[in-house]
């Protein structure tokens, strides 16, 4: 039987770990063509695509995000007061686990990298987020797994990373989704906050 959608939400988990197998270009066709149906501001549809699957670059990729971190690091005492996360202890040590790390600890070893751009506009990102959680939700249909990396965002801040990708100006990185086969069946959701602590009601 076919999974409804209130079922695709509440089974959709972020993967970390995925198999050395690449994945269609039509699925990712089909994948980006559902966020395209996302809602967005005015109707606008204000966001471009930036597909990546040369594992070459998206290892190179990686490294360049693992060096702005590195560079973060370097001179936390300096961005803390821009990166509130830099004052806890816990999220440095975990930051630094990341960049000393061999493996690609920024895309999770994902064969597809896709950038979703926009202009520097008034709820742009939030419509670029409404069409990344349209994607998520249809590869979790086709039976592909999904995250949303937060890092990648340092790659829109060196010209050089721009121009390889083909960032155009004026625009910048709103979500970066990576997207591949799952290594392991992902287990079940945490348990959800109750209603009581996240609801308030008129009524």
């Amino acid at each position: 039987m076919e999974k409804t959608l209130i079922q695709l939400i509440k089974s959709r988990r972020s993967i970390r770990s995925y198999k050395n197998t690449s994945v269609p270009k039509e699925v990712l066709e089909d994948i980006i063509q559902a966020g395209k149906f996302a809602p967005s501001a005015k109707n606008r549809q204000p966001w471009k695509f930036i597909v990546v699957t040369n594992k070459d670059l998206i290892q190179q990729l990686s490294e360049k995000v693992k060096g702005f971190m590195r560079t973060v690091l370097k001179r936390r005492f300096l961005y803390q007061w821009f990166e509130k996360s830099l004052r806890d202890e816990r999220q440095v040590g975990f930051l630094a686990g990341m960049v000393l790390s061999n493996k690609d600890t920024i895309f999770h070893g994902a064969p597809a990298v896709v950038f979703i751009i926009t202009k520097n506009a008034v709820y742009n990102d939030e419509s670029c987020a409404c069409c990344a959680q349209n994607m998520m939700l249809a590869a979790h249909a086709l039976g592909i797994g999904s995250c949303w990396i937060g890092f990648a965002h340092y790659l829109d801040r060196k010209k050089q990373t721009r121009q390889e990708l083909g960032l155009p100006n004026g625009y910048h990185i709103a979500a970066t989704l990576v997207f591949g086969h799952p290594e392991e069946r992902p287990g079940k959701a945490q348990i959800r906050r109750v209603d009581a602590d996240v609801m308030q009601w008129f009524e």
